[in-house]
C-alpha cells in the first residue's frame, strides 16, 4: 500500500483573513483539537485582488496533514469524523480529504487504479542555501527560494518565471484550477510556538486533472496503427488482439511530446546538472546514484505491446473501451505522472531538495474508500 496521510483543512472566516493574528490563533486551536500527531502544516495563500500572484499573500486557511499509514481503517475513519465536526468562531469550513503518496515511477497496482479525473499535490523541499559556502549567496537564497518555487512549480503557469512553457498546450489542458501553498515541519514544537508568517521549509501546487481526452485521442489515433478491430466475420470464444504502441502517433497526448522524452539529449543534460548540483550540495554518491537511477527508470519510455483478451471483456463491437480502460489509460497515468516527476526533479535542484520532492493524489473522502485503501474491504 502507497503511504497515506489525512488532509485536514480549516478555511477561515472573510472577516479573519487579513488579520495577521487569526493564523497564529487558529494552528494553537486546531492542534489542540487535532488529538494525533501532525507531520506538518500547511497555509492557504490567498492573494488579494490587484496583488501580484508572486506576492506573499494572506493566509485563507489552515491545512493540517497526519500520516496515518499504520492506522487501521477504523482509526482512520473515527479521526476523520471528528474532524470534520470541528467548530470555531475563526473557521468557515472543516474539510477532510485523503492523499496517497505516488510512487516513481507509478507501480503495476498504482497505474491499474490511477483515476480519469482527480486532484495531484506537487511538493517539494526547499535548499535553503544548501551547497553555499558564502554567507550573502546563503541568504540570497533564502530569501528567494519562495518566490522561485511559487512561480516556478506550477506547471501550467505562465508569465515571467514559470514553467508552462516547458509542457505542450495538450499536456497543459489535462490541469487545471492550482492552488498555492506553504509548507512549513512540525517539528516537536508546541502548537502555541508554531507559525506560518515567517519562513516556509518548502512549497505545494494542489490542481486538477483530467485524463480523458488523452485517452480519447489516444485510442482514435491508434486504431489501424497499433491495433486492428476484430473481424465480425471470426467468431471465436476467446477472442483476442495485440495493441503493438512501438511506434509513436501524431496525436499530441503520444507520450513521445512529454517534457521528458520530446527530447532525450535535453533531457539527459538536465539529469546531469541534478548530479552536479547534488556533488556541490552534498556530494552523496548513494543520493547520486539514487538520482541517476529513478530519473534514468523515468526517462525509459517503455513501449510494450500488449495482448487484450476476454479476460479484459474484450468482445466485437467494444474494442476501443477495453483498450482505453486496460491498456490507454494505464500507460498514459504512468507516463503523466513520469512526465510531473521528471519536473520536480529537475526544474529547480539549486532551490528544492534533491530526493525529498512528492507527488501525491488527493483522493475525496469516503468510509468506503478508507476500507479501499487499506485493503480492509
Amino acid at each position: 500500500m502507497n503511504p497515506l496521510s489525512v488532509v485536514w483543512d480549516v478555511l477561515f472566516v472573510d472577516s479573519s483573513i487579513t488579520d495577521s493574528k487569526t493564523s497564529g490563533k487558529m494552528i494553537s486551536f486546531m492542534g489542540e483539537y487535532v488529538g494525533v500527531p501532525v507531520r506538518e502544516i500547511m497555509n492557504w495563500n490567498t492573494v488579494m485582488k490587484g496583488q501580484k500572484t508572486s506576492g506573499a499573500g494572506f493566509t485563507s486557511g489552515l491545512r493540517f496533514v497526519i500520516d496515518v499509514s499504520e492506522d487501521s481503517g477504523g482509526a482512520i475513519i473515527t479521526l476523520t469524523n471528528r474532524l470534520l465536526s470541528f467548530e470555531n468562531e475563526f473557521c468557515a469550513l472543516s474539510t477532510v480529504s485523503l492523499a496517497e503518496k505516488l510512487p516513481m515511477p507509478l507501480d503495476r497496482k498504482t497505474r491499474k487504479s490511477f483515476p480519469e479525473i482527480g486532484r495531484l499535490m506537487l511538493s517539494v523541499r526547499f535548499t535553503h542555501g544548501l551547497g553555499y559556502d558564502d554567507a550573502k549567496k546563503i541568504k540570497n537564497a533564502m530569501g528567494t527560494q519562495t518566490k522561485e518555487t511559487k512561480e516556478g512549480l506550477n506547471p501550467i503557469g505562465t508569465g515571467k518565471g514559470s514553467s508552462g512553457s516547458r509542457f505542450s498546450e495538450e499536456f497543459r489542458s489535462t490541469m487545471s484550477d492550482p492552488y498555492w501553498f506553504r509548507t512549513f515541519p512540525v517539528g516537536g514544537r508546541e502548537w502555541d510556538e508554531m507559525r506560518v508568517t515567517g519562513g516556509a521549509d518548502g512549497g505545494v501546487y494542489e490542481l486538477g486533472f483530467d485524463l480523458r481526452e488523452g485517452v480519447k485521442g489516444l485510442v482514435e489515433a491508434s486504431k489501424g496503427a497499433w491495433w486492428e478491430k476484430l473481424d465480425p466475420d471470426e467468431l471465436t470464444i476467446s477472442p483476442t488482439l495485440i495493441v503493438d504502441c512501438s511506434e509513436s502517433l501524431s496525436c499530441p497526448f503520444d507520450p513521445t511530446n512529454f517534457h521528458h522524452l520530446e527530447n532525450p539529449e535535453a533531457s539527459n543534460k538536465l539529469i546531469e546538472k541534478v548530479l552536479e548540483i547534488e556533488e556541490e550540495q552534498t556530494a552523496d554518491a548513494e543520493m547520486k546514484e539514487d538520482l541517476s537511477y529513478t530519473l534514468g527508470r523515468i526517462t525509459r519510455g517503455r513501449r510494450i505491446p500488449r495482448q487484450m483478451g476476454d479476460e479484459q471483456g474484450l468482445v466485437h463491437g467494444l474494442e476501443e473501451g477495453v483498450i482505453g480502460r486496460n491498456f490507454i489509460m494505464p500507460w498514459l497515468a504512468d507516463e503523466f505522472v513520469n512526465c510531473l516527476s521528471f519536473f520536480l526533479m529537475t526544474r529547480k535542484p539549486k532551490y528544492w531538495r534533491n530526493g525529498k520532492s512528492e507527488i501525491h493524489l488527493v483522493h475525496p473522502f469516503s468510509e468506503e474508500l478508507v476500507e479501499s485503501l487499506k485493503g480492509e474491504c
